[in-house]
């Protein structure tokens, strides 16, 4: 979690006044901040060297590699951030894509790096499609990267698992696992960057079938190419919901439903209640103001899960620890915890105290929350570091 997301105390414009209160400890803030980052041990960051990418969980689904299914899932979380004026593209969209293209990156025998670390998604060997030179019925297309993607610095070739011209990789670009690079051979980067493109830069919504035809036509000029991407986009659509089942029951089952039905909405400090997303305050520690975005800060997205069966929680983080509406456990572990249950976080694990953080747990070391500004309510793996309690559902 960034600074800007510290110590988040509100998830609602109710608790404004206690805004006031942070503005006057703001000099205290900061340096508890600064000698976190200094730890490397803010609540957003990895307890090891080794980096986990952006993820949401994704059920087994034939022919595609878990790591690009992900990507697909993810792509279609993070596109409402990167391109907020395109509705309704779906995972099923970018999978089609990627099976006519690459068989999502295992074309003519090749790997998609399933070990977490740097290369977490990677293909390798990478995909490079033919030279475009004019023969064979291709475009011709003379080098316009000087080999740095495609290895040709006579003409251009198709890089990556969605096959983009570097040309175009360079204008749509997308870092999709959040590692601080673009690299069309990453499924995360190119599956979200086919996102970025299908999307283009105005108002769209892809429910229209129209509108979505006229994306895939764009993305490559071929009757045929659109036919075949909206097929096999077809196929994945009748597989209903892989984002991974819900292994709970009865109240559990309702709140992991509710809040899964938020994921994509964005990060906003102050926002969300029992009714759903709604806008923001100002301001946070690291001065983040939520005013004009609709949305969920994590504690609003725990509110709106657990008001949905009837549990008022509270409209903070600490709020919802110490409202007696769930039997907390302080522990630096997950043994007992259940899907459903809170997790709480805090700058003084065990202690109860300086609660700036709360998610809802999924079970196998996941979550689900809205984590921080600038980012959107998503699946994560729990970051232990930090970890105060549990919230055990009654």
């Amino acid at each position: 979690m960034s600074a800007a997301a510290k110590a988040e105390p509100m998830s609602s414009g109710k608790k404004w006044a206690i805004g006031l209160a942070v503005t006057a400890f703001a000099p205290w803030i900061f340096f508890i901040i600064a000698v976190f980052i200094a730890a490397s041990m803010l609540p957003g960051g990895m307890a090891s060297e080794e980096r986990v990418p952006i993820q949401v969980s994704c059920v087994k689904v034939s022919g595609i590699p878990k790591p690009t299914c992900e990507a697909y899932l993810s792509a279609e979380e993070q596109i409402k951030k990167v391109r907020p004026k395109c509705k309704n593209l779906s995972w099923t969209l970018l999978a089609g894509i990627g099976k006519i293209e690459s068989h999502h990156g295992t074309f003519m025998g090749r790997k998609v790096i399933d070990e977490y670390g740097d290369e977490y998604g990677n293909v390798e060997p990478p995909v490079i499609g033919p030279v475009l030179d004019g023969s064979n019925n291709t475009q011709r297309i003379y080098d316009t990267d000087n080999g740095k993607y495609d290895n040709d610095t006579t003409y251009d070739r198709a890089v990556g698992p969605t096959q983009f011209i570097p040309q175009t990789w360079e204008s749509v670009a997308q870092d999709g696992d959040d590692d601080g690079d673009t690299d069309p051979q990453n499924v995360f980067d190119s599956a979200l960057s086919t996102a970025a493109l299908l999307c283009g830069k105005g108002a769209v919504d892809m429910a229209d079938p129209k509108t979505e035809h006229d994306a895939v036509f764009r993305y490559n000029h071929s009757e045929q190419y659109v036919t075949d991407v909206l097929n096999a986009k077809a196929e994945y659509d009748a597989l209903g919901d892989i984002s991974g089942p819900i292994n709970a029951s009865g109240k559990a089952k309702q709140i992991i439903k509710a809040a899964k039905s938020q994921k994509g909405q964005p990060y906003s400090w102050g926002g969300g209640d029992t009714l759903g997303p709604g806008y923001g305050i100002c301001c946070s520690p690291g001065g983040y103001s939520g005013r004009g975005i609709k949305g969920f800060d994590c504690s609003g997205l725990t509110e709106y899960a657990y008001g949905r069966v009837g549990i008022m929680i509270g409209t903070t983080a600490q709020a919802q620890h110490d409202s007696g509406k769930v039997r907390v456990t302080h522990q630096r572990n997950l043994k007992g915890a259940q899907p459903g249950d809170l997790l709480f976080f805090s700058d003084n694990p065990g202690s109860g105290k300086g609660i700036f953080h709360v998610s809802i747990y999924l079970g196998g070391n996941r979550q689900i929350e809205a984590p921080k500004p600038n980012d959107v309510v998503k699946e994560s793996d729990v970051r232990m570091g930090s970890l105060d309690s549990i919230g055990h559902l009654k």
